[in-house]
């Protein structure tokens, strides 16, 4: 890692809390731990990897390893997990001398110590994510397999990096408060837990296109960028909140020197649910956000505005939409785009999901005279263990924008997940 030359500034921003008391379930009972952020927020993929699972298969391997994390939990207030992501994707057409498959990792170990926590959900912790992502075995990266087949905004699988050295990537205190109906976290921060976080906005779900995982229009900065984040519900349905983050941050790096430059990606949030139990099932969020200029990059000032909306049906369908709209400028994939799709719950943990998204790739971005790009994506999670998954994915994009002798392009994929 590279040394740092400068000190971490305090910086505050806002992020939808979700710090409250839930009944202790679970594998080594994280379930009742108190989370902040989206759903790829440390504490909230800890309890996921958590979960009492129905699955195909019912294997004791590590029942006493979660016994252990358990009981550790229980007497020193740190719990902790492990994450590997593999995907395996092969496009039906490439650019020439391109490659058109990828095969690439990430992989987690990430944790948070509860220094502090009172009965109605106050709390004060230290959470920590260590990340790679790289590709595998001599193909390029799936995050490459965009590029390499002509495809601009609609990226099939560009969260899969092959540049992300191991790093300390996420280390923050986190802090909540009104009774558990607030918080705050300032540190090295990943911005997609908290920018226009919704429930579909994770790695661990059906989706693997961009047009759903993160909304086009919206700008990104490396994992780990120096900022601070912070929400609050003002009314019982009804949270406000505010974000900021070092617009110049380098996935991979350890380095708190681009926050010297003074650019910073920020944004504000409302959003409306039913209840505060229903935050992460049911709701609709408006964000607005605003990027400096990144005058050493090259890269102009942009600005635009986002709509994430989710609203769980039953326990069986669980329907999104989400679109929005940006000036082009801050290195964004899109000006305008727009994305819908349902989860389908099925028996023994499996989920079948299918969506479809349309986006007009950023002119400032990709240059002038392209085409819009439109998605459709279906796959089929298959949970062979409580922490073993497979889904196989099916994705077709047409009229990809940097191609312009195929009017289409198939990518098909698998990707497991293991999480303990």
């Amino acid at each position: 890692m590279k040394k740092t030359t400068a000190l971490i500034i305090a910086v505050l921003a806002w992020d939808l809390p979700a710090l409250a008391q839930e009944q202790r379930t679970g594998q080594a009972g994280y379930q009742d731990v108190p989370e902040f952020g989206g759903p790829e927020s440390v504490t909230e993929q800890l309890k996921r990897a958590d979960e009492l699972r129905d699955a195909l298969y019912s294997w004791p391997f590590f029942d006493g390893y979660f016994d252990w994390k358990r009981q550790v939990q229980d007497d020193y207030g740190v719990a902790f997990g492990l994450y590997f992501y593999g995907l395996y994707q092969q496009a039906s057409d490439s650019l020439p001398d391109r490659d058109d498959d990828a095969f690439g990792n990430i992989f987690r170990f990430l944790g948070n110590w509860t220094l502090w926590k009172k009965d109605n959900g106050n709390l004060g912790r230290i959470e920590w994510r260590v990340e790679s992502r790289s590709k595998w075995g001599g193909f390029q990266a799936p995050g490459s397999l965009a590029g390499a087949t002509g495809i601009a905004a609609l990226a099939p699988g560009f969260a899969y990096s092959e540049n992300f050295d191991m790093d300390l990537a996420v280390i923050n205190w986190t802090q909540g408060f009104a009774n558990g109906k607030a918080g705050y976290a300032v540190g090295r921060l990943a911005f997609d837990v908290y920018l226009d976080a919704f429930p579909f906005q994770t790695f661990s779900k059906g989706y693997l296109n961009r047009s759903f995982v993160l909304n086009p229009t919206i700008p990104t900065t490396g994992v780990g960028a120096l900022g601070g984040v912070v929400k609050g519900f003002v009314t019982d349905n009804i949270w406000l909140g505010a974000q900021i983050h070092d617009a110049n941050a380098a996935s991979g790096k350890f380095d708190f020197d681009t926050v010297q430059e003074g650019e910073w990606l920020k944004a504000v949030e409302i959003g409306y649910t039913p209840s505060f139990d229903q935050r992460k099932t049911q709701l609709v969020q408006f964000t607005y956000w605003d990027k400096d200029e990144r005058s050493l990059a090259g890269v102009s000032r942009g600005s635009g505005w986002a709509v994430s909306a989710a609203w769980k049906l039953n326990n069986t369908y669980f329907p999104f939409v989400r679109f929005g709209h940006s000036d082009g400028g801050g290195g964004v994939a899109a000006e305008d785009a727009f994305s819908a799709g349902v989860e389908i719950s099925r028996p023994r943990g499996a989920t079948w999901t299918i969506g479809a998204g349309w986006a007009q790739p950023s002119e400032e971005t990709f240059g002038a005279g392209i085409d819009d790009e439109t998605v459709i994506e279906t796959s089929y999670k298959l949970q062979i263990s409580k922490n073993f998954t497979l889904m196989p994915d099916a994705q077709i994009i047409f009229n990809p924008a940097d191609n312009q002798d195929e009017s289409s392009i198939w990518i098909i994929g698998v990707r497991a997940i293991l999480t303990l």
